[in-house]
């Protein structure tokens, strides 16, 4: 085996420990639950998985695969694939961008693209599935520049498709791939090239694209959301700082507590410092095509990570979400960060190759020199961030879900009716899931379907939800109906189930004396609504049926299309592994491309 091929295996292992190591408290047994991280023994295909209920899709298509998914392995292994693999992606992905680099830069890249506050800030807080977006980006950067030099090809074209769809796990993810990929591939020689590409960044965005648009659900957020979402200053110096450091979430409770310190001051000089030296030699090795694209995207990117907290945009970014449909997504501005990421990693391990050749010219032969360079790269990233395990250890601890939640689960199965879930409230904090909030999991368990409250509190402001059901049921809850009353309306709306989880904070609990408890005293209880329940499908919160059958059929039709990419696909890498021979280019690699 060659010496380059050597060192690529080496740096891909790397990436697997620092993998493992992040998410260690995995090991244990149990469930993923912590923020908006949400694995059940076996998630259920709902209308809401598909975006056909009354609350917006942001979860879609997310919450239909791993439906589909848990159908073939319970929750816990997917949860833990779902976990891993962007992980690796990311890693492996922005090594073989920079292949040509020394062995301590493919390291430095390596391990900076796992190991990085935004990664580990939004692994806190649960968004792994915009983690897919992330881990698939370097890899479509190689695409669509493959794309934008020689032309689309079948190789091209269904690695492409694969990437999109894999950023297209959420609308957040879709948007951001989508961009990328045009702006990369996008020439003026041939501007079909970054035509096609857009076409089919819009394909893989119809599964949440067309149903945000027939939803009953409200297509504007509050306004107020802007500012409880903004990227926050972890530190004196102004939020722009922090988002320089590739950190800066919304959250205080998934930062680490390092970023607040001068390790926080430390990690900002470092990525400036990276950028500076590093962005020449990715000019060198890219060309001035691609490095400008990804400068431009990256860019583009922090400038809109930025918004909510600059003078002039914050006020366009509040009246976007207040009067444009779908601007919503707008809010948590940090997220779009993502392209400046992935620009700063590459920078890393450019900067740390250019070290490695200049000490190499003024002391050849010298392996101290070139060891101290390798340990640098190998160390920084952990030295920067030393916390992230820590970080990570609460919300990715499994749990172990109450006894009574199969017993709910099985009791409403196959009911038409839907479920109302208390206390009227999004997040809860349960003693058996001890030192994180986390996102209700009740609609991840029933298969029937659940009104639950769409509203969000951050920082003492409570936000208006979307969900015009939810809506209705939180101001007949707040009349404090009797309980005959209260039956009467849940009936009228379709809802015949209420599940109570005990031992969470949120607000008092309605009068339920007129409902026939079915599972009671146990961490989840469950009562019926008496007498004749509305089919939920006349409550006035679901869309027309001409609508959930075009919906449907797209499904079905984008995910025949990017199955057969995926298909494609994997018959190119099996044939490239069985014609595969050992060179000294690690390119030719069978899984480079």
């Amino acid at each position: 085996m060659s010496r380059r091929i050597h060192s690529a295996w080496l740096a891909d292992g790397w990436v697997l420990g620092l993998a493992v190591l992040l998410l260690w408290p995995q090991r244990l047994a149990g469930y993923g639950l912590g923020h908006d991280l949400v694995f059940t023994p076996h998630q259920p295909l709902t209308r809401d998985c598909l975006g056909l209920g009354s609350v917006a899709p942001r979860a879609v298509p997310l919450d239909a695969l791993v439906a589909l998914a848990s159908r073939l392995l319970d929750g816990a292994v997917v949860g833990r694939i779902a976990l891993l693999v962007p992980l690796l992606l990311a890693g492996w992905g922005c090594r073989r961008l920079l292949a040509a680099g020394s062995l301590p830069a493919q390291f430095t890249v390596a391990g900076f693209a796992v190991w990085n506050p935004y990664v580990i800030e939004r692994l806190a807080l649960g968004q792994w599935a915009l983690l897919w977006a992330y881990g698939a980006l370097p890899w479509l950067v190689r695409l669509a520049d493959r794309i934008r030099r020689d032309g689309p090809s079948p190789r091209a074209g269904s690695g492409l498709l694969c990437c999109l769809g894999a950023c297209a796990l959420t609308p957040t993810g879709a948007i951001l791939g989508a961009a990328v990929a045009v702006v990369v591939a996008t020439s003026r020689r041939a501007p079909r090239r970054g035509v096609l590409v857009m076409l089919a960044g819009l394909l893989v965005q119809l599964p949440w694209l067309v149903p945000a648009l027939v939803s009953t659900a409200a297509a504007t957020s509050d306004p107020q959301a802007v500012a409880a979402f903004a990227a926050r200053a972890e530190r004196p110096g102004g939020a722009l700082l922090s988002l320089l450091g590739l950190g800066g979430i919304w959250s205080s409770d998934v930062t680490p507590a390092s970023r607040a310190g001068v390790l926080g001051y430390l990690g900002t000089g470092f990525v400036l410092a990276v950028l500076l030296v590093g962005l020449p030699v990715l000019r060198r090795r890219f060309g001035p095509a691609l490095t400008g694209r990804l400068a431009a995207a990256a860019a583009a990117g922090l400038l809109l990570a930025a918004a909510a907290t600059l003078p002039g945009l914050s006020a366009v970014l509040r009246w976007s979400v207040r009067e444009l449909p779908g601007a919503g997504l707008l809010r948590d501005g940090q997220k779009w960060l993502m392209p400046f990421v992935l620009l700063a990693v590459l920078a890393a391990g450019a900067a740390v190759h250019r070290l490695d050749g200049w000490l190499a010219g003024r002391l050849p032969g010298s392996r101290a020199a070139w060891a101290g360079v390798l340990l640098a790269g190998l160390a920084l990233p952990l030295v920067l961030l030393p916390d992230a395990p820590a970080t990570l250890k609460a919300p990715l601890t499994p749990v172990h879900y109450p006894a009574g939640w199969p017993q709910v689960a099985a009791r409403v199965d196959g009911s038409r009716a839907d479920v109302l879930v208390l206390p009227f409230a999004s997040y809860r904090l349960f003693d058996w899931a001890p030192g994180r909030t986390v996102l209700d999991p009740a609609p991840r368990w029933l298969a029937a379907g659940t009104v639950v409250d769409d509203r969000l509190v951050v920082g003492g402001v409570t936000l208006a939800g979307e969900d015009r059901r939810a809506a209705a049921v939180a101001g007949l809850l707040a009349t404090d109906p009797a309980p005959a009353e209260l039956a009467g309306r849940l009936a009228a709306q379709g809802i015949g189930w209420v599940v109570v989880e005990a031992g969470t904070p949120g607000p008092p609990l309605p009068r339920l004396a007129a409902l026939r408890p079915v599972l009671t005293g146990g961490a989840v209880e469950l009562y019926q609504v008496p007498g004749a329940v509305s089919p939920a499908s006349s409550s006035g919160f679901s869309i027309g049926a001409g609508a959930r059958w075009l919906v449907v059929v797209l499904d079905l039709l984008v995910a025949a299309i990017v199955f057969g990419a995926v298909c494609v696909r994997a018959r190119q890498l099996a044939g490239r592994l069985l014609h595969w021979r050992v060179t000294s280019r690690s390119e030719d690699l069978p899984w480079a491309s």
